[in-house]
């Protein structure tokens, strides 16, 4: 069997969907490549006075609904294929939330842990310097991703501002709030999945404070979604990050996880240090260690996946326990696993639109960068909700219309409007 890679899972994918819709090879020819792979080394001097080069890639995958879209990773991992199904998997999710853009994504092949901030922000400037013909605010708008951020945006701005001798403020999105950025961003991914999740909880008739949650990946989005469900009443029994997690059938604090977190730089430092545990303290608490693996497979009602892609196998998928599956992360389910769910009766709510808040909020960085204006706090929430609900109830629309999972579903709402978009374009 030949190896599975992101592409080749986005492939299987997006061909389940082509053929539910009954799609003609016109439009299977065009959703089988991206419309552009931009590669380029990047050459910067490091601090020592030496050279040193970087592969990067902008893939733009499809711009029938408006500009391309999508954040720029720099991971020493980051290559083409990655690159290519992020790119793809940005064009559907932009679609199902209904705004006004395309997909792409970007990589550069470094590890900003191992350079010093002078020489990330010389990448990021040859970043822009290499692909500046390829972007702008009506052509391909980046935005940060996987180890880069608002100091990154503001460099790659002020990049481009250079190079082409204009003021572009919507040109990159993500950007620090002096300079151009949007209140909300920096919670946007957490909080449209938590509008799901309530709109979900609600029609299935539940009540917050009996549902048990598990939270996979203690970063950016996984500790807000943590804090705004224990807020709500859920209650978070397991929360993990990548040297491990921490378990209690009875709830534990999100708040309390985090400061010991910062204090100590893990979520069981509270009652760890490295692999040497305080044992007594722990079962006065009521509290386990358990891994990453280990804690997918905790008995749940919500399983919320948040760091890292391909973690819910065929080999792990039976015994997944949780009802339902907020895949906050991009791509942690295998077409495989899928299959095994659906059989199970587990719910996954797909990251092309659990997860999809983080662009939406970046949509209104956008708008507000063309207009001029800065939206208050209220605004973008009370937007963010309308535009992540609307995008859930056509997806449970499609779901019950067709029998469908809501993954497939979300596929079906997404490359369904990319199609209306194509033929209007004379493109099919």
């Amino acid at each position: 069997m030949s190896q599975s890679t992101p592409y080749t899972r986005f492939q299987k994918n997006l061909e389940d969907v082509l053929s539910i819709l009954g799609a003609s090879d016109e439009v299977r020819k065009i959703f089988s490549e991206p419309q552009n792979i931009h590669k380029n080394e990047l050459t910067i001097n490091m601090d020592d006075g030496s050279s040193k080069s970087f592969p990067a890639f902008r893939v733009q995958f499809n711009n029938a609904r408006g500009p391309y879209k999508g954040g720029i990773r720099f991971h020493e991992e980051a290559d083409e294929n990655e690159v290519k199904a992020l790119a793809a998997l940005m064009a559907i999710k932009t679609a199902v939330v209904n705004i006004p853009f395309g997909g792409a994504k970007g990589g550069v092949q470094c590890n900003p842990k191992k350079l010093s901030k002078n020489e990330v922000q010389s990448i990021a400037r040859a970043y822009v310097n290499a692909f500046k013909d390829n972007i702008g605010p009506d052509i391909d708008c980046p935005a940060p991703d996987v180890n880069t951020n608002p100091d990154i945006m503001a460099w790659m701005r002020d990049e481009y501002e250079k190079q082409t001798k204009t003021f572009s403020p919507h040109v990159i999105t993500g950007k620090p709030l002096s300079f151009g950025g949007s209140l909300g961003r920096g919670t946007a991914t957490a909080k449209g999945g938590f509008f799901i999740l309530k709109e979900l909880a609600d029609r299935e008739a539940h009540d917050a404070s009996e549902l048990k949650v598990v939270v996979q990946g203690f970063g950016n989005a996984g500790a807000h979604i943590a804090h705004l469900l224990h807020s709500d009443g859920y209650t978070v029994v397991a929360v993990s990050d990548s040297q491990g997690g921490i378990y209690n059938p009875d709830g534990i604090d999100p708040v309390r996880v985090q400061k010991y977190k910062q204090k100590t730089g893990s979520v069981t430092g509270e009652y760890c240090e490295g692999s040497v545990c305080d044992i007594d303290r722990m079962s006065m608490d009521g509290v386990k260690t358990v891994t990453n693996e280990e804690l997918l497979e905790i008995d749940c009602d919500i399983l919320v996946p948040a760091a890292l892609d391909n973690v819910i196998t065929e080999e792990n998928a039976d015994r997944i326990k949780a009802r339902y599956i907020l895949e906050l992360a991009n791509g942690p389910t295998t077409p495989e696993a899928d299959v095994i769910l659906e059989k199970n009766g587990v719910m996954v709510i797909p990251d092309v639109l659990a997860n999809a808040g983080g662009v939406t909020v970046s949509y209104f960085e956008w708008v507000q960068g063309r207009s001029g204006e800065q939206w208050t706090a209220d605004r973008v929430d009370l937007e963010l909700q309308r535009l992540i609900l609307e995008g859930y109830k056509s997806v449970r629309r499609t779901v019950r219309r067709e029998n469908i999972s809501y993954r497939k579903a979300a596929f079906v709402v997404g490359i369904s409007r990319m199609i209306e978009s194509m033929k209007v374009r004379g493109w099919v």
